[in-house]
């Protein structure tokens, strides 16, 4: 793999392309990388449109993608075969097809003291089970911050780059593995 010209994120949302932006800066501990992104405004059209947007990203100087869909509620080995299929003919040189168990915001519940500190509520949220096995953890999320602020914050995804700068990278790793999946892949890239 040669050096990191730009990475190329297919994302659903523009939530998650901030989110993903400001994880992979902290796991390569460099402010300074470029990126470029296709919205995908959902999942149903990454897996149609995924070759046709990766080849865009090569055109517009990406050597490096990332595509990010979510599981929710999918089969994990299904869906991770079909979109590496959808993907696998993209000249971009380096792919990961990064897949969310169930959700980004399943990730964040990892660190309930990096949701603490963000939002500087009055209490730590508290969150059973391995964060991966949440059930809707973006509900999960929302409820915590509303009810540990005392009613006083309304969690939106836009917060999600906000938590992910205090969340704990280590944490994560230990206690999703999908996360720690994308945290070595970017680990092995050369910046």
């Amino acid at each position: 793999m040669s050096k990191v010209k730009s990475i190329g994120l297919i994302v659903e949302d523009n939530s998650d392309y901030t989110c993903f932006t400001t994880l992979i800066k902290r796991i390569a501990k460099k402010d300074n990388i470029k990126f470029k992104k296709v919205i995908g405004y959902g999942c149903g059209q990454i897996k149609k449109k995924a070759l046709l947007w990766s080849t865009n990203l090569h055109q517009r100087g990406c050597n490096v993608l990332i595509l990010v869909q979510d599981l929710d509620r999918n089969n994990l080995a299904e869906l991770k075969l079909q979109l590496e299929k959808a993907v696998e003919e993209s000249p971009v040189e380096s792919k990961l097809v990064c897949i969310p168990i169930e959700e980004l915001e399943g990730w964040l519940l990892a660190d309930p003291k990096g949701i603490k500190e963000t939002f500087k509520l009055k209490r730590i949220p508290k969150f059973n089970g391995k964060p991966e096995t949440v059930n809707s953890p973006k509900e999960k999320l929302r409820d915590a911050i509303k009810s540990c602020s005392d009613n006083n914050i309304l969690y939106i995804t836009k917060h999600n780059e906000k938590i992910a700068c205090n969340v704990s990278i280590e944490i994560m790793k230990n206690k999703c593995s999908s996360f720690e999946e994308l945290h070595e892949f970017i680990s092995e890239l050369k910046f």
